[in-house]
């Protein structure tokens, strides 16, 4: 019976310790994986502005064709045609992004925008639909996707000032939801990126204090 009792025990013990390796490669698997992500959030920062919107060209009209039925014959787009949806998801996402802003549905836009994020440099959205996709995802509490869309809408306006605030606002409300790492993320991509910003002090010593927070090795 003790024998019993010593080999269940010895199983046990090596069950739970199973059970620590695999969750601990799951969890360093996925920290490599955010901060891969985060990384790449903060390389974009770093680099040129997005596009603007490219307004809607107006397709050639052939003279054997009346005009009136030209312009009763309405030009497929990727929010009406589903085939050129499919073929085209990023202008479908700032088409989705356009109307859920629009009809005040901030959820659906940040969704809309989560589903192509990997693509996100090609989103084409106009300075207010970016500043309005950047509300919503703070919102939720996607602080890097939330920097780089308010951060785009700013840039892509030539408001660099704005566009500094914006990085840090974001990061005083990550700081504030406990998120030091992602708060010192984007302090330290406003220093790189403006190096001369008027809030430089105040981002220094915010990373001081927020530097405190993240947890020693």
């Amino acid at each position: 019976m003790l024998t019993f009792i010593v080999f269940a025990a010895i199983a046990v013990v090596i069950g739970i310790a199973v059970w620590v390796v695999v969750n601990m490669r799951k969890y360093k698997a996925r920290k490599v994986f955010e901060l891969e992500r985060e990384a790449r959030f903060v390389a974009e920062m770093l680099q040129a502005k997005p596009q603007a919107a490219k307004p809607a060209v107006a397709a050639p009209v052939t003279p054997s064709a009346p005009a009136s039925a030209v312009s009763a014959t309405p030009q497929p787009t990727a929010a009406t045609d589903p085939v050129t949806a499919a073929a085209d998801p990023v202008t479908a996402a700032a088409d989705a992004i356009r109307g859920a802003l629009a009809a005040g549905r901030g959820p659906e836009a940040a969704k809309a925008f989560l589903a192509v994020v990997a693509e996100r440099t090609k989103l084409t959205l106009e300075p207010a639909a970016w500043e309005g996709l950047g509300r919503a995802l703070l919102a939720q509490g996607t602080y890097m996707e939330a920097a780089w869309a308010l951060h785009a809408g700013a840039a892509l306006a030539g408001d660099t000032v704005s566009a500094q605030k914006r990085l840090v606002e974001v990061a005083v409300r990550a700081g504030d939801a406990g998120q030091a790492q992602h708060a010192l993320k984007l302090y330290a991509t406003l220093l790189a990126k403006y190096p001369q910003s008027q809030y430089a002090d105040f981002v220094r010593a915010n990373m001081k204090e927020q530097e405190k927070k993240v947890p020693k090795a």
